[in-house]
């Protein structure tokens, strides 16, 4: 019975391959500036231009269709504040106008 090894000749190329797809897909889904999905309107308000240069810089607009209805105001805050020890630049004054934002447009509205 042969062993076969991870990359070896004869399911080196396969693994690859799979490995490439893999990363390709993980590539598309976080494509970074091209949004090509954005079909969130984002309401008028303080916030709305916070989130479009600080969070849509790294984040795709549908994803706060994860949160939304979900988090109330404490969690939005928490997760800016979270956002921001992760590199998001925004000071103290735009974490809460912010946490306002997106507690009062896709928040649970408690």
């Amino acid at each position: 019975m042969r062993r076969l090894e991870p990359f070896s000749r004869s399911h080196g190329a396969w693994q690859l391959i799979g490995l490439g797809s893999v990363l390709a897909a993980a590539c598309a889904v976080s494509s970074g500036p091209q949004r090509a999905e954005n079909s969130i309107d984002l309401p008028p308000g303080d916030g709305r231009a916070i989130l479009e240069t600080q969070c849509l810089v790294c984040h795709e607009l549908g994803a706060l269709t994860l949160f939304e209805d979900f988090y109330n105001r404490d969690r939005w805050r928490s997760l800016v504040i979270t956002m921001r020890a992760n590199g998001a630049v925004v000071d103290d004054d735009e974490v809460e106008v912010l946490a306002d934002y997106l507690a009062t447009h896709f928040g649970t509205g408690n």
